[in-house]
């Protein structure tokens, strides 16, 4: 081969691995009409919400919560992310992670913090990409981490559905009328269809090689379908379903303590009901750390229940508090892994 065949042939394959080019609509995302996007709609909600209410009230609200309050949330928050550290363990071997090379839960407990670190970022999705990248070697092929990843928040859903369900259960009939039934419907809906795509299909796959022709012959998804791996065995996926009710019984009761003292309605069965449909429709974030769209949310949900929005938007904002917390936390870890790697790098 001569030398001028093989550099067109590098050429060609840096050309394959350079990113495409974003689309119009992402280029404008991404640019300054997006971020001053992203920014108005974290103001706008603010806004709308600060001329209806009693900004001292909502000083002083933060007051009555306390330190307690605040400590309570801090502790259910980490203890929530010390269990999803083992949920992701649990599905990495489920889907074939080598032995050897999967991270501890200790090494998984930090990962979950450096991804909630970079997902401050409006995207709402950064710190799972981050997530997926740090454990991609342990398992077959980058893939197969990021379904892993899907998993988590499918069986995270399955979760939250859990326990608004039960709330629901022991609530006054009609406690989950209006926008609280269309949050949770189009959930479990979601849900229904994420499971059937990304879990049953596969291990149906796995199975028959029929049901495997016929996924590679739908048109334009066949191909995409026919690539995601399935789980090696059942136990991880039951183990991630029981612990993200655990979970989210503990993201519940990180927003209590924020609210409990401030309103009589406010009981923890009402903020078992609430928070899972807070959490729904606010799980991507449209602003800057979900600011704004996530006090709205607070508001109206909570408002639903009796609940002033003075007493919502002091928990919100509390609990966005505890959430860069944890985000902070994040960053310190991923600091400090770069001084440890600077540090052992030869000079």
């Amino acid at each position: 081969m001569s030398s001028a065949s093989a550099s067109d042939e590098e050429s060609v394959a840096e050309d394959d691995k350079s990113p495409q080019p974003k689309s119009a609509i992402g280029r404008l995302w991404s640019g300054p009409v997006g971020k001053g996007l992203r920014v108005l709609l974290a103001i706008l909600p603010l806004a709308y919400l600060a001329k209806r209410l009693d900004l001292s009230l909502v000083a002083a609200n933060a007051g009555r919560v306390g330190v307690t309050g605040v400590a309570l949330a801090v502790s259910a928050c980490v203890v929530s992310i010390g269990l999803a550290a083992v949920r992701w363990h649990a599905l990495l071997a489920a889907y074939g992670a080598d032995p050897e090379r999967i991270p501890s839960v200790f090494e998984l407990f930090k990962a979950y913090f450096v991804g909630l670190y970079f997902n401050v970022l409006p995207s709402g999705v950064a710190g799972d990409v981050v997530r997926g990248w740090r454990v991609a070697s342990c398992v077959s092929s980058p893939a197969t981490s990021y379904v892993v990843l899907l998993l988590e928040r499918l069986s995270g859903l399955i979760g939250l559905l859990t326990i608004a369900g039960a709330a629901v259960f022991f609530s006054p009939s009609g406690a989950a009328n209006g926008a609280l039934g269309y949050a949770f419907t189009i959930g479990a809906i979601g849900a229904v269809g994420l499971a059937v795509v990304f879990f049953a299909l596969p291990q149906l796959r796995s199975r028959s090689s029929r049901v495997t022709s016929l996924v590679e012959k739908l048109p334009v998804i066949g191909k995409i379908l026919a690539k995601i791996p399935p789980a090696a065995n059942a136990r991880g996926p039951l183990t991630a379903l029981v612990l993200s009710v655990v979970i989210q019984g503990f993201v519940v009761a990180s927003v209590a303590p924020l609210l409990m003292p401030l309103s009589e309605h406010a009981t923890f069965t009402v903020c078992a009901r609430i928070v899972p449909a807070v959490v729904l429709v606010t799980y991507i974030p449209l602003t800057p750390g979900g600011l704004g769209q996530r006090e709205a949310a607070f508001a109206h949900f909570f408002g639903t229940a009796g609940v002033a929005r003075e007493a919502s938007v002091t928990a919100s904002l509390l609990f966005f508090a505890v959430s860069l917390s944890m985000a902070l936390i994040g960053g310190l870890v991923l600091a400090a892994e770069r001084l440890a790697a600077r540090r052992s790098s030869p000079r």
